[in-house]
C-alpha cells in the first residue's frame, strides 16, 4: 500500500479516537496538578508521595521506557520484577497502600487507583469497614473496574524505626496468606512504604522477599513487584536482594534495548507471554465475544459486511450502525494492506479497526506483505491514540488460503518489531483462534510454538499406567471428594500425564472438526496426532456416537494410555428417546468413565471442564454434574489419582476456578448430588422478575409446572407432577369453556371463514400431555438463558409481522402464552376420527401425511387455511383443533423442503450433524407460499388446548 494510502486511513483513526485521547488527557492533567498539593495532604498516615505512586501516574502519563522485567524463583513462588502500571496488571489481586480511614481519594496512588477502579471500592471501604483499619492491618474489597478479582488495601505507618519493619512484615504477610485463603494464584505488589512513609527500599526488599519465601500456600504460585520506570535505585535494590534469596538465574533483565524480549506471564501458564512491554495472549474463542479497546476485522476489499462469515456475526452484533459509519469513512472501500476505524457499536469495544487481505496466491501485491503491513498499521494506529489493549483474529487464515505457518509468523515477528521499537501505551494484544473452525488445533498448536510456548512437542515416551506428573500444571485444589483423591488443576489437558484422558467431542465425528469441536478437544487431537483419528473412525463405522457413550482409542503421542471419547448434549437442549437432559448426561458420563478406567485396571484420569465452552453450560452447574459423577463413582468404586483440568486461555477462568473448587471443597452444597435437576446456588425467588430478563427465563425454568390457572378439573393448586401421579397417562377432560372465550374463538375462526357455525367449543384438560409441553417451554428457557432471549416473530428480517391469530383473540386467551419464546395459538385441521386419540395422546406427525415443509406438526395463523385439512364427521360437523405452539428460534423460509428437523443455527444445512446448535421451529413467509405456515418437529412443542366443533 502506498505511503499516502496508509496517511489517509491513519488520519480517519485519529478523526475517530480524538475525543477519547482528548478525555484521557484532561485526566492525567488533573492527576498531574496533584503534585503541587502534596504538602497539604502531609498525612503520617497516607502513602502520597512514594513510589508507588509514581508507579501509577508515571506510567500512566508517561509509557515505561523498554519496560521489561525479571523473574526470579523464590520459595514456591516466582517473583516478577517490572516496569509499569499497576492498575493495568491482569492478576488475581493488586495490593494498594490505603491510610487507617481507608479514604481512597487521599494518596496520588490510592485515588488514581480508586478512578481507575471506580467509586464502588470506596463505597465497599466504608461499608465494610466503617472505623477502618489498623496499622498492619488489611482491607479487602471487589477490584471494580480492574483486571483483578480483589484488591488488599494495605495500610503502614511512616517509618521511625525498626520497629517499623515489622508493621510492613505483618501487612505483606497478611496479603499473602488472605490470597491463599481466597484461593488466588497471582499478585501485584507496588513497592510499599518506599516513598512519603520513607522505608529504607533495601529494607523493603528484604522484608517483602522473607515473606514471600516464608510462605506456605496452596493456591499462589505468582507475584509481581510493579516498579516506576523512573525509579532506577529502587529497581536496582529490589534486583540486587532478589538475586540474593533466588534459587534460579533471572529470566530477564532491564536493558534498554531494540531487541524484544519475552516471559511467562505466570508460572504454569501457556498461553500467555510478554514480548517487551506487551502481554500477548492466545485465545480460543470467538472474536466478537472477545473483550478489548479494539477488535481487529479482516473485511472484504470493498468494505461491505453482508459477505465473509467474520464480517457478518460483528455486523450482527454492532448492528447497522458500524455498515453506516464504514460507508462515511472508506465509501470507496480499502487498499489490501491499508486499515479503516469505526466505533464498536454494539460490539464489546470501543473501536473496530478493518483491513483487506488478498488471497494466498496473488502475486501482487504480495498477501505477506500486506499482512505485515495491516498488521503494523493497527498498532501504529492503538499505540499513537493511547489504546491499551487490541485483539486480532487469526489473519489470512481460513477462506483466504494463508499457510497456517507462514501467517502465525508473520503476525508474531510483527509484534516483536513493533514492542522493540516502541515505548508503548498498548499494554495487552490477544490473538483469537475460533474454536469452531477446522483448524482451531493447527492454529493454536502453531501459535504456541511461535511463542516459545508449545507444550508436548517432541515427545514419544509414554508412562506407564499409574504414573503422575502435573509438567507445568498449576494446582488450584487438592483434596478427598467421598474417599477419591482429587485435583483441580489449570494448565494444558494434553500435557498431563496420567493413564487416561477424557476427551469431549461432538456426536458426529466424520470430519476432524467434528471431532476437535471445541479448543480443548482441537488442542489434545492435534497433540496426539492423526493416528487418533484414524483409530476412531475405524472402531466406530457409523460415524455417530449415542450421546453420554464411552469410546475408547489409545494415547498415540499423548502421555497417556488411553483418551476416553464422548459426545454431550449443550445446556439448553433436550432428550431425544432414551436420552437424558443434558446435565444427567454429564454426570453419568463421568462416572462411566472412572468405571471404565478401573475395569481397565488404571490408577489415573484427566477430564476437561466438561460442559462447559461450547456446550454453554452454567458453570457452577458443570462443576456440580461433574463432582456429581464422581461422589456416584465412589458409592462403588475407588481410583487413585482424578484430575479436572482448567484451560488456561479461558476468558471465564477465574470463575471456572471458583466453582469447580467450591464444588469439590463441599459437595453436592447447592442440591442432592443425585437428584436429576442440576442444583442452583439461589432459591427461586417468590417474585416474579422483569418479564424477557434472564432472570425472568431462569426463573420460569426452575419453577415446578402447573396446570394453567382457568382449568376447571384439573386445576393448578398442585404441580402437573402431583396430577400425573393421580390420573391415567391417557386421561383427558372436555371442558366446557365460559361465554368469553366462546366468543373470542368462535370470532377468530369466523374472521376467514364467515359461514362457519360454531356447534360446541371445548377445553381439552390432558395433565399427561401438558407436563410434556411444560418441560419443552422450560428447554427454551434454558435456552434463552443461557443464549440470550429469543427474536420476536415479527422482528425478524423479512418477517411477514405478528401471528395474525393473536391479534383476533382476546386478550383475555393471549394473555397466558408466553411471547418472550415464541408462543403462540394457531388453527390445526383435522379428520374426525382423529380428534378423540389427539386429546389423549397429542399431535404426531407420524400419522399425517409429510407437508411442504416436511414431517412436522403444522399450525396456521388463519382458521381458513386448516378449514382444507378438516375431514367431518357422519353429521357434517367439522372438527378444528386452537393449539397452542412454542416456536423458540424460528428459521424462516419462503422455497419449503423436506425437513426432518429444524436447521443448524449456524450453516442452515438441514441435516448438520457437525454443529451442537439448531433453531427450534420452521416458518413458510411469503415466496412460494401463499399463507404462512407454522412447523415444529417435535410433537411435544405443541399442546392441543381447544377443540371446535363447526358446520
Amino acid at each position: 500500500m502506498s505511503c499516502f494510502g496508509f496517511h489517509f486511513y491513519y488520519i480517519s483513526i485519529q478523526r475517530n479516537m480524538a475525543s477519547a485521547r482528548r478525555g484521557r488527557r484532561k485526566h492525567l492533567s488533573d492527576l498531574d496538578s496533584s503534585d503541587s498539593d502534596e504538602s497539604s495532604s502531609d498525612s503520617d498516615e497516607s502513602d502520597d508521595e512514594s513510589s508507588e505512586d509514581d508507579e501509577l501516574l508515571g506510567a500512566t502519563s508517561s509509557p515505561s521506557k523498554g519496560s521489561m522485567g525479571r523473574s526470579f524463583q523464590i520459595g514456591n513462588i516466582v517473583v516478577h520484577i517490572i516496569e509499569g502500571n499497576i492498575a493495568k496488571q491482569r492478576v488475581d489481586v493488586i495490593v494498594n497502600s490505603s491510610n487507617p480511614q481507608l479514604d481512597l481519594s487521599q494518596g496520588r496512588a490510592s485515588s488514581a487507583l480508586l478512578a481507575a477502579a471506580g467509586s464502588r471500592i470506596q463505597r465497599e471501604c466504608t461499608q465494610k469497614y466503617p472505623r477502618g483499619v489498623r496499622g498492619g492491618e488489611i482491607a479487602v474489597t471487589t477490584g471494580g473496574n480492574l483486571n483483578c478479582a480483589a484488591i488488599y488495601h494495605a495500610v503502614l505507618t511512616r517509618y521511625s524505626s525498626r520497629k517499623d519493619e515489622n508493621m510492613l512484615s505483618d501487612v505483606v504477610t497478611e496479603c499473602l496468606e488472605q490470597a491463599d485463603s481466597d484461593g488466588f494464584s497471582s499478585m501485584a505488589f507496588p513497592p510499599l512504604g518506599t516513598g512519603y512513609l520513607s522505608f529504607p527500599a533495601h529494607r523493603v526488599a528484604e522484608i517483602m522477599f522473607d515473606c514471600i519465601e516464608d510462605v506456605s500456600s496452596n493456591t499462589l504460585n505468582t507475584i509481581s513487584i510493579v516498579m516506576h520506570p523512573h525509579k532506577d535505585s529502587f529497581i536496582q535494590d529490589f534486583l540486587h536482594t532478589a538475586s540474593k534469596y533466588s534459587s534460579t538465574t533471572p529470566s530477564l533483565g532491564f536493558e534498554k534495548s531494540i531487541h524484544s524480549s519475552i516471559y511467562f506471564a505466570g508460572s504454569g501458564s501457556s498461553t500467555s507471554v510478554r514480548i517487551g512491554a506487551i502481554n500477548v495472549r492466545v485465545v480460543v474463542g470467538a472474536l466478537n465475544k472477545e473483550k478489548a479497546d479494539v477488535l481487529v476485522h479482516s473485511a472484504p476489499k470493498d468494505l461491505q459486511l453482508s459477505s465473509g462469515a467474520l464480517s457478518r456475526v460483528l455486523l450482527n452484533d454492532a448492528g447497522p450502525g458500524l455498515q453506516q459509519e464504514l460507508n462515511l469513512v472508506a465509501r470507496n472501500g480499502i487498499n489490501f494492506g491499508g486499515l479503516a476505524t469505526t466505533s464498536g457499536h454494539g460490539l464489546p469495544c470501543k473501536f473496530v479497526f478493518h483491513g483487506a487481505l488478498p488471497k494466498w496466491g496473488t502475486s501482487s501485491p504480495d498477501p505477506l506483505t500486506c499482512l505485515s503491513q495491516f498488521m503494523s498499521g493497527c498498532l501504529e494506529a492503538a499505540n499513537f491514540n493511547s489504546v491499551g489493549s487490541i485483539a486480532f483474529p487469526t489473519l489470512g487464515i481460513g477462506a483466504l488460503g494463508y499457510p497456517v505457518k507462514s501467517a502465525v509468523k508473520e503476525m508474531i515477528d510483527s509484534i516483536k518489531r513493533f514492542a522493540a521499537k516502541h515505548q508503548t501505551y498498548l499494554t495487552d494484544i490477544s490473538i483469537v483462534v475460533y474454536g469452531g473452525s477446522s483448524d482451531c488445533g493447527t492454529v493454536h498448536s502453531e501459535l504456541l510454538r511461535e511463542l516459545g510456548l508449545h507444550q508436548g512437542s517432541g515427545r514419544t515416551s509414554q508412562k506407564p499406567p499409574g504414573s503422575v506428573s502435573t509438567g507445568t500444571s498449576r494446582s488450584v485444589f487438592s483434596g478427598t471428594v467421598s474417599g477419591i483423591r482429587v485435583s483441580l488443576i489449570v494448565g494444558s489437558l494434553p500435557s498431563q500425564n496420567v493413564d487416561v484422558i477424557v476427551n469431549s467431542i461432538s456426536q458426529d465425528f466424520s470430519t476432524n472438526s467434528s471431532i476437535a469441536s471445541g479448543g480443548a478437544a482441537a488442542a489434545l487431537v492435534s497433540a496426539a496426532g492423526p493416528n487418533l483419528v484414524q483409530e476412531l473412525r475405524q472402531k466406530n463405522s457409523s460415524k455417530t456416537i449415542p450421546f453420554g457413550t464411552v469410546l475408547v482409542t489409545k494415547g498415540h503421542n499423548l502421555n497417556c494410555a488411553e483418551v476416553f471419547h464422548g459426545a454431550l448434549l449443550p445446556w439448553y437442549s433436550k432428550g431425544s428417546g432414551t436420552t437424558n437432559q443434558p446435565d444427567i448426561v454429564l454426570r453419568e458420563f463421568v462416572c462411566k468413565c472412572l468405571e471404565k478406567a478401573v475395569s481397565h485396571r488404571y490408577n489415573s484420569i484427566a477430564f476437561p471442564a466438561l460442559g462447559t465452552g461450547n456446550l454453554k453450560f452454567p458453570l457452577n452447574s458443570a462443576a456440580a454434574c461433574m463432582v456429581a459423577g464422581i461422589v456416584k463413582f465412589s458409592a462403588k468404586n475407588k481410583i487413585s489419582d482424578v484430575r479436572i483440568v482448567l484451560y488456561g486461555g479461558s476468558p471465564e477462568l477465574q470463575q471456572l476456578e471458583k466453582e469447580f473448587k467450591d464444588e469439590l471443597t463441599h459437595p453436592g452444597k447447592k442440591g442432592s448430588a443425585f437428584g436429576p435437576v442440576v442444583p442452583y446456588k439461589q432459591p427461586l425467588p417468590k417474585t416474579e422478575p422483569p418479564r424477557g430478563t434472564p432472570n425472568w427465563f431462569a426463573w420460569k425454568y426452575r419453577q415446578d409446572p402447573r396446570t394453567p390457572s382457568y382449568w376447571t378439573k384439573y386445576t393448578s393448586w398442585k404441580t402437573l407432577k402431583d396430577w400425573n401421579l393421580d390420573v391415567r397417562t391417557t386421561s383427558h377432560s372436555l371442558e366446557q369453556v365460559n361465554q368469553g372465550v366462546y366468543n373470542s374463538i368462535q370470532a377468530a375462526l369466523k374472521s376467514t371463514i364467515g359461514g362457519a357455525k360454531i356447534i360446541s367449543i371445548q377445553r381439552v384438560e390432558n395433565v399427561h400431555l401438558y407436563q410434556k409441553y411444560a418441560v419443552e417451554c422450560q428447554r427454551l428457557c434454558r435456552k434463552a438463558s443461557v443464549e440470550g432471549s429469543f427474536t420476536p416473530l415479527d422482528k425478524l428480517n423479512g418477517s411477514k409481522g405478528p401471528v395474525k391469530s393473536m391479534k383476533k383473540l382476546d386478550p383475555s386467551i393471549t394473555q397466558h402464552t408466553c411471547p418472550e419464546f415464541n408462543e403462540y395459538y394457531f388453527f390445526h385441521g383435522t379428520n374426525a376420527n382423529t380428534v378423540q386419540s389427539i386429546c389423549s395422546q397429542g399431535l404426531d406427525s407420524r400419522l399425517a401425511a409429510s407437508g411442504r415443509l416436511g414431517s412436522g406438526v403444522y399450525g396456521a395463523e388463519v382458521a381458513s387455511k386448516s378449514a382444507g385439512y378438516s375431514g367431518p364427521n357422519n353429521q357434517g360437523q367439522h372438527p378444528m383443533f386452537l393449539i397452542r405452539m412454542c416456536l423458540g428460534d424460528v428459521y424462516l423460509t419462503g422455497s419449503g423442503g423436506t425437513f426432518m428437523r429444524p436447521p443448524c443455527k449456524k450453516c442452515s444445512n438441514k441435516t448438520c450433524t457437525t454443529h451442537q446448535e439448531l433453531y427450534d421451529s420452521v416458518v413458510a413467509n411469503g415466496g412460494a407460499f401463499s399463507d404462512r405456515e407454522f412447523v415444529v418437529y417435535d410433537r411435544n412443542q405443541t399442546y392441543p388446548e381447544y377443540i371446535i366443533w363447526y358446520t
